[in-house]
């Protein structure tokens, strides 16, 4: 087992880039009516102002009591909650943001935000906005499973050009040569996605530009990131409920070793490759 100091140095060295890749994957910040700290909807503007703050850093929000977005019925989990938490002394508003996912597990809290305004509204503000600074680290930009859409990016610009020969030339065919080479295209994409064995389930990997994503079998969404380190051969491997490293050993096997925070032991998984 690789020792526990190396995984430290690669998750602290890695942690503002895993939680902008993590924030990256959800499309939607779905605002309530109310906050918990306040006595009515949107009081102060609370609300309306979390909404415009998520849109100004690239968020798209919405309010919980509008419509959702139709493709929310695709991939109900593709959005955040959004909450704001007051913790305020006699002489300071201090508000924090947080973003749940749909199982209701902390994705994100930023710093604390802080104001000495003595009027409420002006406060509340001034420490909210101070807070949504911590989303400018970040530098959020929604990024769709990219690599499950790469095959359609092949075939896209190809199927635009025929039908425009088509309108200019109406004689002019299709040209089987170009479609049986986006057909290869898409049969090495298939070919290239590696079998991997874990207690009786199969998982397959993607490349990305950031290193891979870990997906069961059948399954459309991620369920873990493996993002490349400075170390070579090295990944941090993120979910929604754990981080540590993974890497390849000599027989192309997918090792996983998930820190636990609470007394800084290692636990390994092995994902064996299918032959």
């Amino acid at each position: 087992m690789r020792n526990t100091y190396l995984i430290f140095t690669l998750l602290v060295g890695l942690c503002f880039t895993g939680v902008g890749q993590d924030l990256n994957t959800y499309k939607y910040v779905s605002v309530p009516e109310r906050f918990d700290f306040l006595k009515e909807a949107n009081q102060y503007q609370v609300n309306e102002l979390t909404k415009f703050l998520f849109e100004k850093y690239g968020f798209k929000a919405f309010m919980a009591n509008e419509l959702n977005p139709d493709d929310l019925s695709i991939n109900p989990c593709n959005f955040l909650k959004a909450d704001v938490v007051e913790d305020s002394g006699l002489f300071q508003t201090k508000l924090q943001v947080v973003l749940l996912n749909c199982a209701n597990e902390e994705i994100f809290i930023s710093e604390v935000g802080i104001s000495k305004e003595k009027e409420y509204k002006k406060a509340y503000q001034e420490a909210l906005r101070d807070a949504f600074t911590s989303f400018e680290a970040i530098n959020y930009k929604y990024e769709q499973n990219w690599v499950k859409e790469e095959p359609k990016i092949a075939t896209k610009p190809v199927k635009e050009k025929i039908q425009t020969q088509e309108v200019i030339v109406s004689a002019v065919p299709q040209s089987p040569a170009r479609t049986a080479s986006v057909n290869k295209d898409l049969e090495q994409i298939k070919k290239s996605e590696k079998i991997y064995i874990s207690e009786d389930a199969e998982f397959y990997i993607r490349s990305t530009e950031f290193g891979y994503q870990l997906f069961l079998k059948q399954i459309e969404e991620p369920f873990a990131k493996m993002v490349k380190t400075e170390s070579e051969g090295y990944f941090i491997y993120t979910t929604m409920q754990s981080q540590g490293i993974a890497y390849f050993d000599s027989n192309g096997n997918l090792v996983v070793e998930i820190l636990n925070p609470q007394d800084n032991s290692t636990s390994k998984k092995v994902y064996k490759v299918k032959n």
